[in-house]
Parts: structure tokens; C-alpha cells; sequence
């Protein structure tokens, strides 16, 4: 035990286990970012990973993570197993083992999906529902890029993986809010309608249909989320709101450019990276004092206003990004890619410190 103020704090012990898991994470996301650096036009050491930033970043690094959290519950040590294959795709993906490095995160969603499916098994909720639907759409991506290895295929449920789970953790953390049942079934239908425009690949209908359902989810989760009460408070509650209202602004455009946006390459790269960075990233920015200590195995919750510094980097970057891919700016698109580059990895290391600060149970900075 530990005194600070005259009170008495427990001093909570790193889980060893995890850290090795969320090192190999990180890991995954230094080689995604790397790969995503040279893809974008910088001249770095070309890796065998440098072709497959998007199923690095979303299977190896955010697949890992959700993994993780979801499994730590459960307390079987089997299930490690999940996080561990997801993670450690990356390896066969710098081997040049292309193949071997999909069948890796095609087992480790599966996976994922069958925990899900166990979840709700103990709580029947529409949470699980979604959940499950999420890990089932990661796995639906997983197996279109192996028949064919041609990344759009699989962004569109890529993305329903992402959204599927966000939208799932926030209505968990609405159920003390007096959102009727019936608006819920609404937002399910909506979540729903973007998994009937994946359908049609990123194509014609299919494009308007997972706009639209984009921009509805946001205005929903505007509407019905937290954030009207938290942004009036300050500290962590604040920079939370903050981070979910920027990165549903975020989902909002992200489902505009859907509607508008021709199917050129430039942008279908507006569309990727509005909904990956400006949402799904916003929203782990915005959970990660929350959630990040707890994977760890500490009772501690590390917040700082440089937070917000590595937020207005993350934006910026994305709104730079479309900016160059719509003007065909490349120079503007390369710096815009450095940036999100500077911005993430700055984050976590910033959480890193934070976290060990707090648990020393100094003040934060």
C-alpha cells in the first residue's frame, strides 16, 4: 500500500502477460504506420509489410486490441490465443507469407466471433448481437482479401468491424440513460444497413447505402450519446466528449464522401482514412485512459491536456489528407500521412507515461 494525500492507494501489478500482447500491438502498429509512410510516397526502407498496411492496421493492431479487452473477462487463458494470432500475423506478412498471415486473422476473428457468441450466451443483449455481427464482418473481410488479395474488397467490412464494435461499447455505456428501447432498434437498423451496402463491395448502391448509414449513426450518437453532459464538465470527462464529438463529426463525413465521391482511387483513399483516422482512432483517443490501464491490470485512470494535442494532430491530419487527395496535392498528402504517422504513435507513448505516473500515485502533468 501506498499513501498520497493521506489517503491509501493499492498499488496494482502490470500483467505481464498482457504487456507482452499489447507490446506486440504496438509493434504491428509501428510496421502498419511504416507501411502506410511508403505507400503514401516516402522514400523509407522498403518491408515485405509495406503492401499490406490495411490488414496490419486493422488485424494485426486494432483486431488485437479488441481482442484483448474482450477476452480479459473471462479469465481463460486459452483465449490469449486470439489476441496472440492476430497480433503476431504481422510476422508472416514480413516473412512474405502473405497467405499465412490472413489465415491468421481469418482464425483469429472466427475466434473472436465465438466469444462473442458466448457473451451473449451469459447476457442475452443486443450488444453481444452486434458484437458478434462486428467479429463476423472482420472475418467476412479476412476471407474476401485471401480469394482475392485486392484490399477494397475487404474495407467495407473492415469498416462495419469497427463500427459494429464502437457503436456496441457506446450503447453499453448508455444503458444508464433514458434512451427508449425503440431508439436503440432504430440505431441497430441503421448499423445493420451498413453491413446491406458491403454487400455491393464499395459500389454503386452499396456506396449510398453505407453513406447514408454512416451519416445516420452519427447523428444518432450525437444526439443520444454522453457528450451533452460530460463536455460541460473538465478534466478527462471534457477531453472524452471532445475526442467522441470530433470523431462522430468525423463518421458524418466519412458517410458524406461515400454518397458524393466517385470510385477513383484517390477517393476511395478519403473515404479509408476519414473513417479509420478521423473516427475509429478518435474513438480509441478518446477510450484509451479508460480502457488501455485496464488491459494492463491497473486501477488507474491517466489523463493530461497535452491529450489534446495529439487529438488536434490526429484531425488535422485526416482533413489535410482530404484535402490533397480532392486538390491531387501530393506533397501536401505526404506530410498530411507524417503526421498521422507522428500523432498516433505520440499518443500512446504519452499514455504509457501517464499511466506510469499515475500508478506511482504522482500527480498528472
Amino acid at each position: 500500500m501506498q499513501t498520497l494525500n493521506g489517503r491509501f492507494i493499492k498499488k496494482t501489478m502490470i500483467k505481464k502477460e498482457r504487456l507482452s500482447i499489447v507490446a506486440l500491438a504496438m509493434f504491428c502498429l509501428v510496421c502498419g504506420l511504416w507501411a502506410g509512410l511508403n505507400r503514401i510516397g516516402w522514400s523509407l526502407a522498403v518491408l515485405p509489410v509495406a503492401a499490406h498496411h490495411g490488414a496490419i492496421m486493422v488485424g494485426g493492431f486494432l483486431g488485437t486490441l479488441i481482442s484483448l479487452e474482450k477476452i480479459i473477462p473471462l479469465k481463460k487463458k486459452i483465449l490469449y490465443g486470439i489476441p496472440v494470432l492476430s497480433a503476431g500475423s504481422v510476422v508472416f506478412f514480413f516473412t512474405g507469407q502473405v497467405r499465412l498471415g490472413i489465415y491468421a486473422l481469418i482464425i483469429s476473428s472466427a475466434g473472436l466471433a465465438l466469444v462473442f457468441l458466448y457473451y451473449f450466451r451469459l447476457r442475452r443483449d443486443r450488444i453481444y448481437v452486434l458484437m458478434f455481427l462486428g467479429a463476423a464482418c472482420w472475418l467476412t473481410g479476412n476471407l474476401l482479401l485471401l480469394t482475392k488479395l485486392f484490399y477494397p474488397l475487404a474495407f467495407p467490412w473492415w469498416a462495419a468491424f469497427g463500427l459494429m464494435i464502437i457503436a456496441a461499447e457506446r450503447l453499453e455505456l448508455m444503458k444508464f440513460l433514458p434512451v427508449s428501447r425503440v431508439e436503440k432498434t432504430v440505431f441497430t437498423g441503421i448499423l445493420l444497413c451498413f453491413v446491406g451496402g458491403a454487400l455491393f463491395s464499395f459500389h454503386g448502391w452499396g456506396n449510398l447505402i453505407c453513406g447514408g448509414s454512416l451519416m445516420a449513426a452519427s447523428v444518432w450518437l450525437m444526439r443520444n450519446d454522453l457528450i451533452a453532459i460530460t463536455i460541460k464538465k473538465k478534466g478527462l470527462h471534457r477531453y472524452m466528449a471532445v475526442s467522441l464529438l470530433a470523431g462522430y463529426m468525423a463518421l458524418l463525413l466519412a458517410g458524406v464522401f461515400f454518397c458524393v465521391l466517385s470510385e477513383q482511387w484517390l477517393n476511395y483513399d478519403v473515404i479509408v482514412h476519414s473513417f479509420f483516422i478521423g473516427f475509429v482512432f478518435s474513438m480509441i483517443f478518446a477510450h484509451g485512459p479508460l480502457i488501455l490501464p485496464g488491459i494492463m491490470g491497473l486501477a488507474v485512470t491517466p489523463f493530461s491536456r497535452i491529450l489534446y494535442f495529439w487529438l488536434l494532430l490526429l484531425h488535422g491530419s485526416w482533413m489535410m489528407r482530404v484535402a490533397a487527395d480532392v486538390m491531387v496535392a501530393t506533397e501536401v498528402r505526404k506530410v498530411s500521412g507524417l503526421l498521422s504517422a507522428v500523432a498516433i504513435p505520440g499518443y500512446f507513448l504519452t499514455m504509457a507515461i501517464l499511466t506510469l505516473i499515475a500508478r506511482r500515485g504522482v500527480k498528472g502533468i
